[in-house]
């Protein structure tokens, strides 16, 4: 069975971290999983921080010297409804194309768009980022949800839940397309965990962001507001 590309949100995840597959490919004991080239990647990894930490330093992890492909991170939109915090992000990031990739694209200057949606929840202690590339996607796209909370064996730690899906409409060559992203992705992660760790460390002392903490108190609704990038 084939699962469906998802163009908004990604909401297909594999059963390790609470979503669902298709019937015939449950197993509820894996704890990762990966196939090509339509089925999810899955991931559950543990940052040694607690959950405060990281949402105190949430829009201050770039930049950092395990991300440095990403060349720019702007706020596009912010709004607070309830006790909940939703954001867009766009990201600018640096990657280079495979070799025989290039010949695609007119454009290897390597810089290409990310997307990131997410929504902050200081009462319950979830974080959850939807990201997606929004160029390049012609030669492939990339989609991720994370879901960081309190881990369950150690509250002074937090879990990060973590699942992707590659896809590409080149035909013929969506298989080595889908294999060189999510390999680029794989060494990301481990990247992207030590980033965690670097900035936790260099604003370890300072408050927990004002703005979290008054969600934490107040249920009051305010209006959406434009940030300029």
């Amino acid at each position: 069975m084939i699962i469906p590309r998802v163009h908004n949100t990604l909401d297909i995840t594999c059963t390790c971290i609470g979503g669902l597959l298709p019937e015939s490919r449950r197993t509820p004991t894996v704890k990762k999983c990966f196939s090509m080239p339509s089925l999810p990647y899955c991931e559950e990894s543990t940052l040694k921080h607690s959950w405060d930490d990281i949402a105190r330093v949430f829009w201050n992890r770039y930049p950092n010297p395990f991300a440095k492909h990403i060349s720019s991170d702007d706020v596009l939109q912010r709004k607070i409804v309830g006790k909940k915090m939703f954001s867009t992000r766009l990201i600018v990031k640096n990657g280079v194309l495979p070799k025989w990739g290039e010949f695609m694209f007119k454009d290897t200057s390597g810089k290409y768009l990310v997307i990131e949606n997410s929504v902050v929840d200081p009462v319950k202690k979830t974080i959850t980022t939807y990201t997606r590339n929004v160029s390049l996607t012609s030669f492939s796209s990339l989609e991720e949800k994370c879901t960081y909370k309190p881990s369950a064996d150690n509250k002074g730690w937090t879990v990060c839940e973590r699942s992707a899906l590659s896809s590409s409409s080149v035909r013929l060559l969506a298989p080595q397309i889908v294999s060189f992203a999510m390999s680029r992705y794989r060494h990301s992660v481990v990247a992207t965990d030590r980033g965690w760790s670097f900035v936790v460390n260099k604003f370890e002392g300072s408050p927990i962001n004002s703005v979290l903490a008054a969600l934490a108190r107040s249920g009051v609704t305010k209006q959406a507001k434009l940030v300029r990038p």
